[in-house]
């Protein structure tokens, strides 16, 4: 019983808006002012350009591959590795079911502020059981409830963004130079700004639930990109307006600082919009884990029982419970912080691979037909090489920024989860081995 396609562009490029601004920008917009000054809106410029490297490669696969295994099919079908194709999708499947427990915890932090309560991990399982739930009603809700979190998310970027530049014109107050700055912090404010526009590879997870999948996704991912920059360089352009970018880096909540500058009580405003820009990131992160789940399952990467679909719910409901089970199982780690940071390497391998499966498409000269990535060399596309150099800059990067050594965590954990999916993978390859000899 195939998944139900009823997902339009304008459900499937919300669901990316929302997946990228996430509570990424409320907290990000700070971090980044404090490395790139008054040039914080190149910062953030510039990320995107990276993000669209990739995302140019997501959109011309996704128009091909129209299956919900996203990374695992592209690599098996363009570098025809399976063993590889392995490995990316135990990278994107087991990064996001660790970034869904992270979420969790961060979206009870948010919630025990405001109560001024101390129930962390008791309010995250709850919240991951209570969006569980709402996925495995179907996709359609979902895509409500995430189309209402994106609008209040959205609305409260464009509440910064226009009630700032409605008190500098009122009180002509004075627009600082935002041409002065230095080069080595703008790009050190790129590298950590890209953080904000992570999570439009999800889009293509989805892929089976789509009405026209070969046109739609691509789109969606294109837009998504699109409009999250438009809302970020304006963000970041009345944000150092308002506050001097070395207060801004010393805030932990910059975007209800910046609210307070239109009014005092805005803050807590901004306050609620960022609870529910978590508990939406919440649920597309379970959306898109299970997909994957669901999808991976069908190739025999897992356990078949997780392709069975709810005849009521037409959803992937073993999938859907057991990524929330596993999500809630973590947040019951008080040091889940630690590994929380692997997951952003783990992203940018999966990116090399998306990357890389392009340029194999290329070199083949496979017969598809589908979006197709501008700027070419011949055979060579230029975006997906660039997606590939970026992806690898953001891993030195990663590495460089933690102080990280050989006995960090995310080291032994990339070798663990390369270890555990190699061990699986002969498994698997033998058991077929067997059968087709019986």
């Amino acid at each position: 019983m195939p998944l139900k396609r009823s997902l339009g562009l304008f459900e499937v490029t919300l669901y990316g808006v929302g997946m990228i601004i996430g509570a990424g920008i409320y907290v990000l917009i700070g971090k980044v002012a404090g490395l790139a000054g008054y040039g914080i809106w190149l910062s953030f410029l510039l990320s995107s350009f990276i993000a669209i490297f990739t995302g140019l490669s997501y959109a011309e696969l996704s128009s091909i591959f129209k299956e919900d295994g996203a990374e695992y099919v592209y690599v098996r079908e363009t570098i025809q590795k399976e063993y590889l194709a392995y490995l990316a999708g135990w990278f994107v499947l087991f990064g996001s079911i660790i970034s869904a427990s992270v979420v969790a915890l961060g979206f009870a932090g948010y919630m025990s502020g405001i109560l001024n309560i101390n129930y962390i991990t008791p309010i995250a399982i709850g919240m991951i059981f209570l969006l569980t739930y709402i996925n495995y009603r179907g996709i359609n809700l979902s895509a409500k409830v995430n189309d209402i979190a994106t609008f209040l998310e959205i609305g409260g970027l464009l509440f910064l963004i226009i009630g700032i530049s409605a008190i500098t014109l009122k009180e002509n107050i004075s627009i600082p130079d935002f041409t002065s700055f230095h080069i080595g912090g703008v790009l050190n404010g790129v590298i950590l700004a890209f953080f904000a526009y992570l999570g439009f590879g999800s889009i293509a997870k989805i892929s089976e639930e789509v009405k026209n999948p070969g046109k739609t996704v691509p789109l969606a991912i294109i837009l998504s990109i699109l409009i999250t920059t438009l809302l970020y360089v304006s963000v970041a352009l009345i944000s150092v307006i308002a506050v001097p970018p070395e207060e801004l880096a010393k805030s932990n909540e910059p975007a209800s600082l910046i609210a307070s500058k239109i009014h005092p009580s805005s803050a807590f405003l901004l306050s609620i919009i960022a609870l529910f820009s978590t508990g939406n990131t919440l649920l597309l992160i379970l959306v898109s884990s299970s997909r994957m789940l669901y999808g991976l399952s069908k190739y025999g990467v897992f356990p078949r029982c997780f392709t069975k679909i709810s005849k009521s719910t037409s959803t992937p409901y073993l999938a859907v419970l057991m990524v929330g089970l596993i999500s809630a199982i973590l947040s019951l780690f008080k040091k889940i912080e630690i590994v929380a940071s692997v997951t952003n390497i783990w992203v940018f391998i999966a990116y090399i691979f998306v990357n890389l499966s392009v340029i194999f498409l290329r070199i083949k000269e496979r017969p598809f037909k589908g979006f197709r990535a501008p700027m070419n060399i011949g055979k060579f596309p230029v975006f997906a090489v660039l997606g590939i150099i970026s992806s690898l800059i953001m891993i030195i990067y990663h590495f460089a920024y933690t102080h990280t050594s050989i006995k960090h965590p995310d080291v032994y954990l990339t070798i663990l989860l390369i270890t555990a999916a190699t061990i699986y993978y002969l498994y698997k390859r033998k058991t077929a081995i067997t059968h087709s000899t019986h």
